[in-house]
């Protein structure tokens, strides 16, 4: 069975047609075209085409397409009703798709719920059925599954860990609206901000950069951390603590087997964890701190998988 998959994020995107046991036998990667929705969704469909083609299949042959959004998604009509960072509003996404590639099986979810469904099919959901689920990149995501399935809420909106507040002696602003969210202190988006006010403050920490021939970024921020610079270390421990308070909460209210981490800043996670599990030990119930917390083992390519098993 021949499955779409479109993985939207707010920067990047990436369309594959694959089948029901996770094979994917084409896809593209590309920049998100945040200016116009619509018109993104058409060059999508125009890849998926293109691969259909190539393998010598026929619209009517793909059983499904799943598509991932970033951001509040109305799952039962496949409506985008906001994406904060692209910058989309009441998107008729199912509907647009489904009449432009006559494909009936369109099925549209936050992009972070489809990581937690993909690791339940494809990943460590075999080893663990209630885990929660957190995407750390420029914002922070997250999903909770309970007995194998993914639990939504009475609204459809369960798991919004990015909004637990985590701050209140000197809280950031969040793009939510609010202040001292954990998307406002353990995200990428954090990271960039801490490193930038270091390198502004402290001259030593600035030509560490320079000596390693890159700019100050999250990924260079990372080498000089394991090359036992300091401040860096110390930067990635403070967001690593906000994220295990953020964590714990999760943690004591529903008692997972895992918490199983993904996004950009997961490939740091052995410079997180310090941080994480000093929190997990200040706040976590004690029969609970040592909970796994683990990288998801679909890798970079956790969402497309999640496009994947939302179709299926």
């Amino acid at each position: 069975m021949y499955i779409g998959a479109f993985d939207i994020g707010g920067t990047k995107t990436i369309v594959a047609l694959a089948d029901d046991a996770g094979k994917i036998y084409e896809k593209q990667q590309f920049p998100t075209e945040t200016g116009d929705c619509l018109r993104h969704l058409d060059v999508c469909c125009e890849i998926l085409c293109r691969f259909a083609e190539k393998r010598g299949l026929r619209m009517e042959q793909i059983a499904g397409i799943g598509v991932n959004l970033p951001g509040i998604v109305e799952r039962g009509e496949g409506v985008l009703l906001r994406a904060v960072y692209a910058g989309w509003s009441q998107i008729p996404v199912r509907a647009y798709l489904s009449k432009k590639l006559r494909i009936a099986r369109v099925v549209c979810e936050n992009d972070v719920n489809a990581c937690a469904v993909g690791e339940v099919r494809f990943g460590l959901g075999k080893r663990f059925s209630s885990f929660g689920w957190m995407t750390v990149s420029t914002g922070v995501g997250g999903a909770v599954v309970s007995d194998g399935r993914l639990i939504r809420g009475a609204h459809g909106y369960a798991g919004e860990f990015g909004h637990l507040k985590v701050e209140y002696q000197k809280p950031c602003g969040c793009p939510c609206g609010e202040q001292g969210c954990l998307e406002a202190h353990g995200s990428g988006t954090a990271l960039n901000r801490l490193i930038e006010e270091r390198t502004r403050q402290d001259a030593a920490f600035r030509a560490a950069f320079d000596r390693l021939g890159e700019s100050p970024s999250g990924a260079s921020c990372a080498k000089l951390a394991k090359n036992g610079n300091e401040t860096a270390a110390a930067i990635f421990q403070q967001v690593g603590e906000y994220l295990g308070k953020g964590i714990s909460y999760y943690t004591n209210i529903l008692d997972p087997e895992a918490v199983i981490i993904g996004g950009g800043v997961s490939a740091s996670l052995d410079l997180l964890m310090p941080g994480i599990r000093r929190s997990m030990e200040r706040y976590t119930f004690a029969q609970m701190k040592d909970v796994p917390i683990l990288p998801t083992a679909l890798g970079y390519e956790a969402a497309l998988m999640g496009a994947v098993a939302i179709a299926v």
